[in-house]
């Protein structure tokens, strides 16, 4: 599904050598913007061979000064492991998926032969602009390459193996955990190396090409998987052991909670508007006026809420209700995004696709992020949001999105604890996207938002019963594993759907359109019928330019 970008004005200082910026947009102080300042010499300290611990050495990162006004909204310094042959460099063997966790590296068995090049890119991220939240991300790097080549394992030292890109926490209600693990560390000389594996002490069974295998179907209780790894030379083994808890129940919403009716007083799909992609939400009235407003959780101040809920009209509501946009991805341009405070380094995967300023958060690592996730939904629940919608909830599909493999049941249980977090604070939750889940998601939350659900002809169960993935089969309605939105509001709970004009799948009201892409017919298909939603036409950015609910897009 579409990623909206929320982003209002990003302005790019991109110094990939030491020293070097290019402003690219006017600001007062934008000659005076640097980028992040070095200390010392890069080095890559340890033992250059196959199994063998490095490190980055060396070097010392600290934002630069900033001109009068400008505020640091981020600082990382990242890493990128690389083996170098006579011609060109490619990815490390072993690499992580966590980039600002790989100060240390386990020299891969394919990395040998091969020089090691490190490259450490210190980043920050500067508001330079309030009044438009635009932002500045200036960059520094320093690179050191090895002389000396990797050299081969040990021959006749008995072969090794590591997990790879973190593992579960040793209590999680999640049912099904994936684990990854290293190519093996051998010498050739040793003969053929073997790699298996088992699961709660069962047969041992081959390891997949890819080095990911699952353990699925988990009751609570103790478990534990094992890796070994052998040749001519001996055998190691390597355990992790973990217990699997009951997920908590859906907590009640507290004190004066506002939960979205799937219906107005009018009897129709509570009509909404999201704006995430504004710092001042923008007032609908008259024939236009909405009941919900989804809006930016951290851009819209408490004083924009209490005219959102005074003086704002409303469609059918005294006046509106609010709905807190907040990202469960990890976004640099954030206040609290500077890997080691509210995201532990080790939690940040991925990139996600086509927004180099996210990446993607290891859900198995709930303890590490209770403090970001409290401390965000918090600041929903003092600025007087009534709702919260949760975005990037789908980390598990597919399983190598994130880079650490992270299954349903992970999802599951960061979700119930987010959820219920935030109906302890007296707000209700909306769940985002993710079908699959969607049956699930409908008791820990009391509405849904979705993208673009029409083309992809994906929006009701009956669309979806018969899918399946990752031990997920779509039902019915009826069944027990509804999959679509009408699952929500065949329950009396609100469902928003947008669809996008840059899409050009579903045409302007006005336009002379056939079929499916003429506006009456996505109205009356996605808006239209008993179990039917809040739709509306957007632009991408989200920012209040186009806005065209059904059923007639005014």
């Amino acid at each position: 599904m579409v990623k909206t970008l929320h982003v209002l004005a990003v302005a790019l200082l991109i110094g990939l050598a030491a020293g070097a910026a290019t402003p690219t947009r006017a600001h007062a102080g934008s000659t005076r913007l640097r980028p992040p300042v070095a200390s010392g010499t890069l080095r890559i300290d340890g033992t250059l061979r196959d199994g063998a611990w490095v490190q980055a050495a060396g070097v010392t990162w600290r934002p630069s000064k900033l001109p009068p006004g400008d505020r640091l909204l981020s600082f990382e310094v990242g890493y990128r492991w690389s083996r170098c042959g006579a011609h060109r460099c490619r990815p490390a063997a072993d690499r992580a998926a966590a980039p600002f966790a790989a100060t240390h590296y386990v020299v891969g068995h394919g990395d040998t032969g091969r020089r090691l090049r490190l490259i450490e890119i210190a980043t920050q991220v500067v508001e330079t602009d309030p009044a438009t939240f635009s932002f500045s991300v200036l960059r520094a790097q320093r690179s050191v390459m090895t002389t000396a080549r990797v050299a081969p394992y040990p021959a006749g030292r008995r072969p090794s193996i590591q997990f790879l890109n973190g593992l579960p926490e040793s209590r999680t209600g999640s049912h099904a955990e994936n684990f990854q693990v290293t190519a093996p560390h051998h010498n050739p000389l040793d003969g053929t190396t073997h790699v298996s594996y088992r699961v709660d002490g069962g047969g041992w069974r081959a390891m997949p090409r890819a080095r990911v295998f699952g353990a699925r179907h988990l009751r609570a209780g103790p478990h534990h998987v094992a890796v070994r790894v052998a040749n001519r030379a001996g055998s190691l083994t390597r355990s992790f052991g973990w217990r699997v808890t009951t997920l908590p129940p859906p907590a009640a919403c507290g004190a004066g909670c506002w939960a979205p009716p799937h219906l107005d007083s009018g009897g129709q799909p509570m009509r909404w508007d999201w704006q995430i992609g504004r710092v001042t939400p923008l007032e609908r009235t008259g024939a236009r006026a909405v009941d919900i407003y989804d809006i930016d959780g951290f851009l819209t101040t408490p004083s924009d809420l209490t005219t959102l809920h005074t003086a704002w009209p409303a469609a059918t509501l005294p006046h509106p209700r609010a709905v807190c946009y907040l990202d469960l991805a990890w976004e640099d341009y954030r206040p609290d995004a500077t890997p080691g405070t509210a995201f532990p380094a080790r939690t940040l995967g991925h990139v996600y696709y086509g927004y180099p300023e996210e990446r993607w958060v290891d859900f198995r690592q709930l303890h590490a992020l209770r403090p970001m996730l409290q401390a965000r939904i918090g600041m929903c629940a003092e600025k007087g949001f009534d709702a919260v919608e949760f975005d990037d909830i789908d980390s598990f599909d597919p399983p190598s999105e994130t880079g650490f493999a992270l299954t349903p049941g992970d999802a599951q249980n960061y979700l119930a604890y987010a959820d219920n977090l935030a109906h302890r604070m007296g707000m209700s939750v909306l769940w985002k996207n993710s079908p699959l889940l969607s049956w699930w998601g409908r008791r820990y939350s009391d509405g849904a938002v979705l993208e673009e659900c029409y083309p992809y002809r994906q929006c009701t169960s009956k669309q979806l019963a018969g899918t399946s993935a990752y031990g997920i089969r779509c039902t019915l309605l009826s069944g027990p594993r509804p999959c679509g939105w009408d699952d929500f509001t065949s329950l009396g709970k609100w469902v928003g759907d947008a669809e996008y004009v840059e899409d050009h799948y579903v045409c302007a009201p006005s336009a002379s359109c056939s079929g499916r892409h003429r506006y009456s017919a996505f109205c009356s298909s996605v808006y239209g019928g008993a179990n039917g939603f809040a739709a509306v036409r957007f632009d991408v950015d989200l920012d209040g330019r186009v806005f065209q609910p059904c059923p007639t897009g005014r």
